[in-house]
């Protein structure tokens, strides 16, 4: 069956009369007269485009760092070849209050909540008409409104941690709501969760074909698992009960039952989740080859994907991607952090375990099988050539333009089969898929318990099997092995998919994990074979402050009851 996608771009005058309804003056204001709200909230098509807009302002997925980099590169997962990248700031420390960057998150995240607060405002006062054509659409498109804007408020929480909850519109002289106070971390979680629910009372539990990309009630259900998981973590257990601060001490102990309940509770609602037949809604992929098919071309049929971005990049990315041997820029080239964090086949350790196998010598023989899916190697076969990142090879690890600082490139989101600047894609990223449920799952009951039980080794093991790896042994495993199991599978499994650089914050272990880069050099000998050696690629300071992103500083400044983030 054909399947239309949903429109998710900017479109027409009309949409941009609330698009731009927020200057870099002002947290909020209102910008559109009573006629143009009249003209765009009497009529369905032209509210339902103000809606596709508001869905557009999303952040890109892959290249969520200033639209050119990905987070991967601003964590120990990988580095990008050219310095213009925005990550290189995040690696040189350089970035602070007056350059972030990601961008600037806070102004663009309440533009878009001004978008939806004059939406679902403008619903209501205007009387917004149904689609005769497909009725309960203006239902559901309200349902989409409220989750969006509780996305764009988890997206401030991620990076600023508690900030302003703004859940009307502002008037240009409301000086009071203009200069309004930071809230708690856990306070702007309750807004998200209240918004979510609201959202999924419209939402279906399923999309039409030509409702693709839309959010159904499953998505809200991500979204309070992931923030949930989060504000179980370490770095906001504690302090987000009562501070819009995180606790950015040395201390990885503190801790909250209830909020670890709650956390466990939330990704096993989504776990269950079940159409109105009964039928499980979401479910993964059987093998990893399936896996694979879903970062490149089956996206929009897997029963994997939760909610995605849609035309969220195009071959721009292969090309930001692939080594330099075949056209690329050898961004996001894997770090041997990372490529030395997959565990052996034959033992299920990680190379640097006393007992893995591991042959220094041979160091890409027997590995987890998600390596080979994941990241190229010196003599992996690419595009019907074998790489070569030795010293000569078309692939070269040095510092000379777009070639690989690492030793590395990256292949699990690319696209092998393009061809650069002959190569034409769109490419739907994934925001939320069910493996990442399956290891909220396990985090937060493994917390909960004294010992994991049954349930937490089933929804690892789920994720662990269909890649192809031993599953654990039931009962094998304390608590505290548990929690560092569950980490490393997120570490694997979720590589490239944005979850890192949040996962050392949360957790308060990026002092340790963040410092140096390492890399794989080859070197290419005379008989034809190679020697490898681990090397140094880079420091990479690593400060308390870092744990949280600072606010831009014009916005502190305006607002002088806008308390900037510690030590920034």
């Amino acid at each position: 069956m054909k399947r239309h996608i949903f429109n998710n771009i900017m479109i027409g005058v009309a949409v941009m009369t609330l698009g731009t309804a927020c200057d870099k003056g002002f947290l909020d204001r209102a910008a559109t007269t009573q006629q143009q709200d009249k003209d765009i909230f009497s009529n369905f098509a032209v509210t339902d485009q103000v809606i596709s807009n508001l869905y557009s302002r999303t952040p890109r997925v892959l290249r969520y760092v200033g639209g050119n980099s990905m987070l991967a590169s601003a964590a120990d997962e990988g580095k990008d070849a050219s310095t213009w990248m925005n990550s290189f700031r995040f690696n040189a420390g350089s970035w602070s209050g007056n350059d972030n960057p990601i961008g600037n998150s806070w102004r663009d995240c309440y533009v878009a909540i001004r978008q939806a607060n004059s939406i679902l405002e403008g619903i209501e006062k205007y009387g917004t008409p149904d689609d005769p054509n497909n009725i309960g659409a203006l239902s559901r498109r309200r349902g989409e409104v409220f989750f969006l804007r509780a996305f764009f408020l988890s997206e401030l929480m991620k990076q600023f941690g508690g900030v302003l909850i703004i859940t009307k519109t502002i008037a240009i002289d409301d000086v009071v709501t203009l200069n309004g106070a930071r809230t708690t971390y856990d306070s702007c979680l309750a807004q998200v969760i209240k918004d979510c629910d609201s959202a999924y009372r419209l939402l279906p539990s399923v999309n039409k074909d030509i409702d693709v990309g839309r959010v159904t009630k499953g998505v809200t259900l991500a979204l309070k698992s992931r923030m949930t998981l989060y504000a179980a973590s370490p770095l906001w257990a504690i302090a987000g009960k009562t501070d819009y601060k995180g606790d950015i001490t040395i201390d990885k102990t503190a801790s909250d039952p209830a909020k670890w309940e709650a956390a466990a509770a939330a990704a096993k609602a989504l776990l269950d989740f079940k159409d109105e037949g009964g039928a499980p809604v979401y479910i993964l992929e059987p093998t990893l080859p399936a896996r694979q098919d879903i970062y490149r071309t089956r996206a929009l049929q897997s029963r994997e994907v939760i909610w995605m971005r849609m035309r969220d990049d195009d071959q721009g990315f292969d090309q930001y991607t692939f080594p330099f041997g075949s056209g690329g820029w050898s961004g996001v080239s894997p770090s041997q952090n990372l490529a030395g964090d997959y565990e052996m086949q034959a033992t299920s350790l990680i190379p640097s375990a006393t007992g893995s196998g591991y042959n220094p010598a041979q160091p890409f023989v027997g590995r987890d099988p998600r390596f080979y899916t994941d990241i190229l190697y010196n003599d992996a076969t690419f595009k019907g050539r074998k790489m070569e990142f030795w010293l000569g090879g078309k692939d070269e690890m040095s510092n000379n333009t777009d070639h690989s600082r690492t030793g590395y490139a990256m292949r699990k989101l690319n696209n092998e089969s393009a061809t650069i600047g002959q190569t034409s894609r769109q490419i739907h990223s994934i925001i939320y898929r069910l493996a990442e449920f399956y290891l909220n799952y396990a985090e937060a009951q493994n917390e909960v318990l004294a010992t994991p039980d049954a349930s937490v080794y089933d929804a690892i093991n789920a994720v662990r099997v269909r890649a192809g790896v031993k599953p654990f042994l039931a009962g094998s495993m304390t608590k505290e092995q548990m929690r560092d199991a569950v980490r490393h599978e997120r570490r694997i499994e979720l590589a490239f998919e944005g979850h890192r650089f949040w996962d050392v914050r949360r957790w308060k272990i990026a002092a340790e994990t963040e410092p140096i880069l390492w890399g794989m050099k080859s070197t290419k000998n005379g008989d034809g074979t190679f020697t490898y050696e681990i090397v140094k690629v880079e420091d990479r300071p690593f400060a308390p402050r870092m744990y949280m992103i600072p606010i831009t500083q014009d916005e502190t400044l305006r607002n002088p009851n806008l308390k900037q983030n510690p030590e920034w």
